[in-house]
């Protein structure tokens, strides 16, 4: 008996220590081909950050968002310890942010007091299931900076109320837990307006539901009075979403006309229907069905594909059960389904600023998978045993889902440069140190080089610097050598270059994708 609890015990962690391998093993073997511009950006501002000492930069063109406290953090790290391989770098930025992002989650777990569910929500999210949690959450780490900024403020609010409650509290404690939800919300505002969206305006909106419903009950004593963790919980939430406000309000004051980005300012509420159903669609995207990746029904990846497609179904499942349960579970699960409902009606609405609804939805996944255990732990209508053998079944979807997903996009990459080496390989034969290339290319060179190539990025037809994630000192195309690479259809944007810039160029490579041009400016 001794040797079947403690296997019972180990097992979770096994399976989170296994996804940990599988992605380090992964990134190392399969990385470099999966490796995009956008990815490779955050490589570039990372090492540029590094060389200044900074935390934001003038010297770079960010693009929506001005990236102060995101993914960078984790890269630069990464470079710390890997200057001279930027895979390896990578490779340690991303395992570090998602060991930060897995402990918040196992933290909010222990808050809730739900512990021993922790490490099966970790191993869950540790695996890179689905096309969209895999490529902006693992792959290219985008996310895991909205993540943490959900789940840690979401636990210490928690663990503030549940004190406060309680009595007897430590003053120095929780001045210190206020102190940190307040600095977490500065910190996601000056991002800019994200975080509001998909996590402080709906934890306003629960706050606002809990308090008129106590106001309803028992009038403003409800609200005044230490009457409840529920209550609690929406007072002290207004501490960080003030916090995110006046971060935010930062943002716009301090970075607007300082620096060089983008914003959402043509992000739209959405559509009725239309809308609705958009986000249906993006959000099973986010757990396998999409449509770049080959997936036949009967490979290996149509079946991952399918546990995606479980998986997604069994979160919504969950979510109404609880929702069903709602009167009947514990005060602190009820807390949590009313927030994770609030930010799901409220991104629901909520129409993103181009493409669709994927962009909004990958952060939120956690919610849903945390909404699984705490499902299986809750509902009285499973038995022992269906408790104890749900979260192993549903671990082997994640990971068959992970495994179909990785070997889909292996076979067809999403937005990397396929066959790519011989042109890489040319250039650093050849010793190039500067280029030019259009914007899907251009910063994959430099990642993929380990730094050791300059890239001015390009508009489409080479026409213009592109004013898009580079160097701000990139407006116009560098002097001296350099090349030009290429799509092997593309000759008329090579003649475009040459014509705008009045440069003659002389073909030195060429293969069945790529072409590259040697200039003297």
């Amino acid at each position: 008996m001794k040797k079947e609890f403690k296997l019972s015990k180990l097992f979770p962690w096994i399976l989170l220590l296994g996804g940990y391998v599988y992605n380090i093993v992964f990134f190392l073997s399969k990385g470099k081909s999966l490796i995009d511009s956008d990815m490779a950006s955050e490589m570039l501002l990372s090492d540029l950050l590094n060389k200044q000492h900074a935390i934001i930069t003038k010297d770079w063109i960010y693009s929506t968002e001005i990236k102060v406290f995101e993914g960078q953090w984790f890269y630069r790290i990464g470079l710390l310890l890997s200057p001279e391989n930027w895979l390896v770098a990578r490779t340690i930025g991303t395992m570090i942010g998602l060991t930060v992002f897995l402990l918040g989650v196992m933290y909010l777990a222990k808050i809730l007091e739900h512990k021993e569910l922790g490490v099966w929500m970790a191993a869950f999210l540790a695996w890179p299931f689905g096309f969209w949690y895999f490529f902006d959450v693992i792959l290219g780490t985008f996310y895991i900076p909205h993540c943490i900024f959900i789940v840690y403020p979401l636990a210490i609010t928690i663990s503030i109320a549940k004190s406060i409650k309680a009595g007897g509290y430590n003053k120095f404690i929780i001045g210190l837990q206020v102190a940190l939800i307040f600095v977490l919300g500065v910190m996601s505002g000056l991002n800019g307006i994200r975080q509001t969206l998909i996590f402080y305006a709906p934890v306003f909106v629960y706050a606002i539901v809990v308090a008129y419903i106590g106001f309803r009950e028992t009038g403003l004593d409800a609200i005044k009075a230490n009457v409840s963790v529920k209550m609690n919980f929406a007072k002290v939430s207004m501490i960080g979403l003030l916090g995110n406000v006046m971060g935010y309000g930062l943002n716009i004051v301090l970075f607007t006309n300082r620096y060089n980005y983008s914003s959402f300012n043509a992000m739209t509420w959405g559509n009725g229907s239309d809308s609705i159903l958009k986000t249906i669609k993006w959000y099973f995207n986010s757990y396998g069905l999409f449509d770049f990746a080959t997936k036949n029904f009967f490979s290996l990846s149509g079946i991952g594909a399918g546990c995606g497609l479980v998986l997604g179904a069994l979160v919504i499942i969950s979510i109404f059960r609880l929702l069903m349960l709602l009167r009947k579970i514990d005060e602190l699960t009820q807390i949590y389904v009313g927030v994770m409902t609030a930010v799901f009606v409220v991104v629901g609405a909520v129409f993103t600023y181009i493409w669709g609804e994927e962009q909004y939805w990958c952060p939120l996944i956690p919610l849903g998978v945390i909404a699984v255990f705490l499902e299986i732990k809750c509902d009285p209508i499973l038995k022992d045993f269906e408790k104890k053998a749900l979260p192993v079944l549903v671990m082997l979807c994640v990971m068959l889902s992970a495994i179909g997903t990785t070997k889909a996009n292996i076979a067809t990459p999403f937005r990397a440069n396929v066959g790519f080496d011989g042109a890489l390989q040319f250039i650093q034969e050849q010793g190039y140190t500067k280029g030019v290339a259009s914007f899907w290319m251009s910063d994959c060179v430099t990642e993929l080089t380990n730094g050791n190539v300059e890239m001015w990025t390009m508009n489409d037809e080479y026409t213009e610097t592109l004013l898009w994630l580079q160097s701000n000192n990139h407006r116009e195309i560098p002097e001296g050598e350099f090349f030009g690479l290429y799509n092997i259809n593309d000759q008329e944007f090579e003649d475009n270059f040459e014509d705008t810039f009045g440069v003659e160029g002389q073909k030195v490579y060429e293969d069945e994708r790529y072409m590259i041009y040697s200039y003297e400016k």
